[in-house]
């Protein structure tokens, strides 16, 4: 309902959840069109675009860079960010949609240790519990494969991909944590597509095949949607505790499984499900964990820097 003139906004659990969505579809497109673009000049067009369509509002609204040491980091949060992305773009050409999700969650367990190492963050306890319990689930996952025979080499480097792409990701949400607090979402956001836009910039032109018209509206969306997704998030977590969005994190496997059946007839095979299960409750334990020890210091996304 609406209270006098005010618009309807999208509460704030919706409102991750849409952007859960948007970022399966992104994920899905880039499956689909594996056959039409190569890796180079996908993984450049993604970054580029993106670029553009934060960048453009970025300036007019006469907000300005945040000077030489946030570059210089953002640069290296940028080459981690674009090792991550290009790793799970690859595992998306060569397994099924469900599947990458799945594995891709592990990123989850990887921020606790690495917080420990790069931010003297202490572990507890239920982190630890959590992150055997995850690897069991991928181990589970990739056993089940096996077991079925249809674990060929193709699906081998994509499970190899994918768990270093969540690693990777682990990684770069950490660093990111490291400048949260001294630059504003529309910067970090600018920064966060800029930066692997420049390094895949002379890879696109040697060893990518161009942008034919036919695939150029998918690149677009692609941009669109990786834009989305972020505009999205940020109105999410500025209104709402994370601990209170950290499950709509896991619709995505709803999402994956729906969608790879719609577009590719891909069902979930062999040890999946148990597999799954057992990552998504090592991903629930982080998040209650996390939760916990940031009850009372709940923190909220700057969306005016």
């Amino acid at each position: 309902m609406f209270k006098g003139d005010q618009p309807f906004v999208l509460p704030p659990v919706w409102t991750a959840s849409l952007a859960v969505f948007c970022g399966t579809c992104l994920d899905a497109l880039i499956r689909y069109t594996r056959d039409m673009v190569d890796l180079p000049t996908l993984v450049f067009a993604r970054f580029a675009i993106a670029t553009i369509l934060v960048g453009v509002p970025f300036f007019l609204s006469g907000r300005r860079l945040g000077g030489w040491e946030a570059a210089r980091f953002h640069a290296l949060r940028g080459l981690v960010h674009l090792i991550a992305a290009s790793l799970f773009f690859f595992a998306l050409t060569k397994l099924h949609l469900a599947l990458v999700t799945v594995l891709g969650f592990t990123s989850v367990l990887w921020i606790t240790p690495m917080a420990w190492l790069l931010l003297n963050e202490r572990p507890r306890a239920i982190a630890g519990v959590a992150g055997l319990i995850g690897f069991c689930g991928v181990a589970v996952t990739f056993i089940g494969r096996e077991l079925q025979g249809s674990l060929g080499v193709d699906e081998i480097q994509g499970f190899i991909s994918v768990i270093c792409s969540a690693v990777f990701y682990g990684l770069a949400l950490v660093l990111l944590r490291k400048r949260a607090t001294k630059d504003g979402t529309f910067l970090i956001a600018f920064y966060a597509n800029l930066f692997p836009a420049i390094y895949t910039f002379i890879p696109f032109l040697v060893l990518g095949q161009g942008v034919t018209l036919e695939v150029l509206p998918f690149l677009v969306v692609m941009g669109i949607l990786g834009t989305t997704i972020w505009v999205l998030m940020t109105s999410a977590y500025a209104r709402a505790p994370a601990q209170l969005l950290a499950p709509t994190e896991y619709t995505a496997l709803v999402w994956s499984v729906l969608i790879g059946w719609w577009l590719f007839k891909e069902v979930p095979e062999g040890l999946f499900w148990p597999g799954a299960g057992l990552v998504l409750l090592s991903c629930a334990l982080v998040s209650f964990a996390s939760g916990k020890k940031q009850k009372a210091k709940p923190t909220v996304t700057n969306l005016t820097d």
